[in-house]
């Protein structure tokens, strides 16, 4: 069963697609303009409202710990944003292929439980580092 739901937050639409086990937010350029200010606040916002519906909609919790969703969801954005950067700068064939892979991957936004996202023991390990990695964040997104 395939549930989606539209947030407004602080004047962004986040669309987010919820199946059984797994979340995809859609629109990476709106979710990346939600997180450019206040970034842990509003992390932790919009993390909570997904997996409140989440439990509505599916009938069971999202077995992902808050932290490791909003590092997976701040590894998405932000590889976009430095691959979009790094093809900016350097005009090399070579690195607008490998910025164009980044972007393509990180621009799909998937949050699944362990048992279908091979991807979230990486998560749930820098999750431990959430405090140190805000540190590197950019302050401002644009």
């Amino acid at each position: 069963m395939l549930m989606e739901k539209t947030y407004e937050l602080s004047g962004h639409t986040l669309l987010v697609v919820f199946h059984e086990k797994i979340i995809q937010i859609k629109n990476p350029n709106a979710l990346k303009k939600f997180l450019s200010g206040d970034i842990d606040l509003r992390s932790e916002i919009l993390v909570n409202y997904i997996k409140q519906d989440y439990f509505n909609f599916i009938g069971k919790e999202l077995e992902i710990s808050n932290d490791s969703f909003i590092i997976e969801i701040w590894g998405h954005v932000f590889a976009s944003h430095f691959a979009k950067a790094m093809k900016n700068l350097i005009k090399l064939k070579l690195i607008e292929d490998a910025a164009n892979f980044i972007i393509k991957k990180s621009d799909v936004i998937d949050c699944g439980e362990n048992d279908v996202d091979l991807n979230r023991t990486f998560w749930d390990i820098l999750a431990n580092f959430k405090k140190l990695i805000i540190v590197f964040l950019p302050k401002k997104i644009k």
